[in-house]
């Protein structure tokens, strides 16, 4: 029998959507509510070891390299149509995908499959090339993309009243775009209106731009990148919300940021800040960023902001009257680990589900979206 060095009990994952493009629970793993076990996508694993996967709807059957059989409601792996071996738990549906022990997975594959605790990481190995899949909680999934939710927080000793849309980025079919206005750079239009040209189930105003010149071309300030294209330069302090092309998440000042663009990793981003939180704690520090407005440095004002929760959630907020250091302290308050401001004042708006949550008090230049 082959040696698995792994510490607990794993089950794989197979997608059923062979064309789907924006999402990505075929690259991450799953624990299960009560068990405790670990799900990993056996769709994504088969591919990196070159082996075809083919679901069989009519029957619920799944083949794996033409060769082995596993069944919905059966314990048994076939092959040749003999039972060769009994696994210690069926497979099962969730999300329109098959779910099996990885333990058989490696058995079937011949591969070592490792598990670190800290990082809540499954790792293996194919040849020269190491592969890892990050592991979230199951009941992640069975959570909506998109949430709605109006909460009241006491920041500073002031209650603000804050739009919260939350957003799932485990959700089948749930990907961000950052998205200009007519699709033009330097033109303005409403942020309902980005959102409907692009299909947007939500939607969140972005980088500062010149907001108050009669100009035909309206500067956008600072840096984007758009479906991996870097399309405006990146400053060297102010903060970064970046989407990586397997969906992950980040904030980070401007330098390291292009460190991490030159890996070729960066899929969206937008650059606004002042950052709010790093890691949980508070540390806003707008001069350090080269901040030096009124707007931003001490007054209160209308506000929209960008929080990055456990695994893979994310939510938008927009309030009014809150200065910035209000705005982290809210943030955190929401759940958010790694928060950044975004534009605000007049600018701030927020769009979801098909209507204005926020409705700006002008026209925008940079939005984004989930879609």
């Amino acid at each position: 029998m082959k040696k698995i060095f792994i510490t607990a009990l794993f089950v794989l994952l197979i997608s059923l959507n062979l064309h789907t493009t924006n999402t990505y629970a075929n690259s991450y793993g799953v624990v299960e509510d009560g068990s405790n076990r670990t799900f990993v996508p056996l769709r994504m694993i088969a591919e990196t070891f070159s082996v075809a996967v083919d679901w069989d709807n009519a029957s619920k059957v799944v083949t794996i390299d033409n060769k082995y059989k596993l069944t919905l409601g059966s314990k048994a792996i076939k092959s040749a149509g003999q039972v060769i071996r009994q696994m210690d738990t069926q497979p099962k549906m969730l999300q329109n995908a098959v779910y099996v022990p990885v333990r058989e997975v490696a058995f079937l594959f011949d591969a070592p499959m490792n598990w670190d605790q800290a990082k809540k990481e499954v790792s293996y190995q194919v040849g020269a090339n190491t592969y890892k899949v990050s592991v979230y909680p199951e009941q992640v999934m069975s959570k909506p993309k998109v949430t709605v939710t109006k909460k009241t927080v006491n920041a500073g000793g002031k209650k603000l009243a804050m739009n919260v849309v939350s957003v799932n980025l485990l959700a089948p079919n749930t990907s961000l775009h950052v998205e200009l206005a007519n699709d033009k750079l330097g033109s303005v239009g409403s942020l309902a209106a980005i959102a409907k040209k692009h299909n947007a189930q939500v939607a969140i105003n972005g980088n500062y731009f010149d907001a108050y010149s009669n100009s035909s071309y309206r500067t956008v300030y600072n840096g984007l990148v758009m479906n991996g294209e870097r399309v405006k330069v990146f400053d060297l302090k102010f903060s970064v919300f970046y989407v990586l092309k397997d969906g992950n998440v980040g904030i980070l000042p401007g330098d390291q940021f292009m460190k991490l663009f030159a890996e070729g990793n960066v899929q969206e981003a937008i650059q606004v800040g002042p950052r709010l939180l790093t890691n949980g704690s508070v540390t806003v520090d707008p001069i350090a960023e080269g901040f030096s407005s009124h707007k931003i440095l001490s007054s209160p004002g209308a506000r929209s902001a960008i929080g990055i929760l456990p695994n893979r959630q994310l939510i938008f907020v927009t309030t009014s009257g809150a200065t910035v250091q209000q705005l982290a302290s809210a943030m955190k308050q929401l759940g958010a680990v790694d928060a950044m401001n975004s534009d605000g004042g007049a600018s701030s708006g927020l769009y979801a589900n098909g209507k204005y949550i926020t409705p700006p008090g002008r026209d925008i230049a940079v939005g984004l979206l989930v879609k």
